[in-house]
């Protein structure tokens, strides 16, 4: 009766894994963001007991929060800064999936910036939508190009992805300085007029529209459609990596090699395949800088995306619903540096010890929420396999007389 009633208990409170497996990485995001808010208080009281400024922390997250939400002006840089967060975290955690780590991102996308500046400033006689939608195939096609590298050394020689994608990153550097300096240097000098290094302004047609303007939002802000086409491409991800094969076999790969090619599965074909991927995702992280922003390829564009991409599939656990309200908390963050120096005397260094403590409480959390959740799914799995044994018909006793004949022969 016992197993009957946990059986039904079982039945009744079963929910689908993936409603519980979100469940547990918002509980495990909220559980660390209050401990980092706690630790981040803790540092707060000594850093204002040390120096005498006399900062307390309510003042100063609400400095922080001010900055992002205290007008949809501020907000409309969060949601900004979110989009190229969001492909660049994508683009790591496609290949975290299948077991490899891919620091090469920043190279990768930098790459994917010179091609998609290549493709504005060739196809000019292209229609605004399909010269956009050039310019985001060639940005793909860049990153793909040079993500190839290190994934067919790692499956043809077994070098290590780490290190090659590292190596890859300078040579991008090196290689787009070159293309700014000759393929795609400034022309349109205008009589001799000195210019910085960069490429001639992109056309009116290859620019992404702005979208802030639809809420009111100052076109400073940069708002543009990139963020739309970064949440789905984290839905298109999402379906990718739980309902389509290539999913299952880089988590297959990622968990246990050995296993995943004794099933059939071609291990180096996986592997190059998410690096192709990743590659791909990459390649779009620069649409919003110069696309949106800048509207050519300068010199000094902004680097780094790609490595703090690594920091925002960590804070997502590399799924991509998560990653997309990582890459939205990592830019309240950024946003709230800039009001926590104009509204406070805590130093800029806060925000980056802020961001290393909920990358830690995170990752702590989310171990911790994924053994209980696995426990509780054992438990649950045991009373359906008692509820099976007690509604079994009882196997029938031997024939009167088999017993005795069987035990004498």
């Amino acid at each position: 009766m016992a197993a009957v009633e946990a059986g039904t208990e079982a039945r009744g409170a079963r929910r689908p894994e993936w409603l519980e497996n979100i469940g547990g990485q918002l509980l495990a995001v909220l559980t660390a963001l209050g401990i980092a808010v706690l630790l981040g208080s803790i540092i707060i009281v000594a850093y204002s007991a040390g120096t005498g400024v006399g900062e307390d922390p309510i003042t100063v997250y609400r400095a922080i929060l001010n900055g992002s939400f205290g007008d949809k002006n501020g907000f409309g840089y969060v949601l900004a800064n979110a989009g190229p967060l969001i492909f660049s975290a994508l683009a790591v955690s496609v290949c975290f999936k299948g077991g490899m780590f891919n620091i090469g991102v920043e190279g990768q996308f930098i790459v994917g910036m010179a091609t998609a500046s290549f493709a504005a400033l060739t196809f000019t006689f292209l229609p605004a939508p399909l010269l956009v939608l050039t310019v985001l195939l060639f940005g793909m096609l860049g990153g793909m190009a040079w993500a190839a590298v290190p994934a067919i050394l790692k499956v043809k020689t077994g070098a290590h992805e780490v290190v090659t994608t590292i190596m890859m990153n300078g040579i991008a550097t090196s290689l787009v300085a070159w293309v700014i300096g000759g393929p795609l240097r400034y022309e349109d000098t205008g009589g001799g007029f000195n210019v910085n290094l960069r490429t001639d302004p992109f056309p009116d047609a290859a620019m992404i529209p702005d979208l802030g303007h639809l809420f009111g939002i100052r076109s400073s802000a940069r708002l543009s459609w990139v963020l739309l086409l970064a949440l789905l491409t984290a839905a298109v991800m999402w379906f990718v990596l739980r309902r389509m094969r290539i999913g299952f076999e880089a988590r297959a790969v990622g968990a246990s090699p050995g296993s995943a090619q004794a099933g059939g599965i071609s291990i180096g074909a996986v592997q190059i395949k998410l690096f192709l991927i990743s590659g791909a995702l990459a390649g779009l992280v620069g649409i919003q800088q110069l696309f949106a922003d800048q509207g050519f390829l300068p010199a000094g564009y902004e680097a780094g995306i790609g490595f703090t991409g690594i920091a925002v599939a960590f804070l997502g656990q590399n799924s991509p619903v998560g990653i997309v309200f990582a890459a939205l908390l990592w830019g309240v963050l950024a946003r709230g540096e800039t009001s926590l120096q104009l509204e406070t005397d805590m130093p800029r260094e806060f925000i980056i010890i802020l961001q290393g403590l909920l990358i830690i409480s995170v990752v702590v959390t989310y171990q911790l929420a994924k053994r209980r959740l696995f426990a509780r799914q054992l438990r649950r799995a045991a009373a359906v396999e008692d509820l099976r044994d007690s509604e079994a018909p009882a196997d029938a006793g031997p024939s009167e007389g088999s017993g005795d004949e069987g035990e004498v022969r």
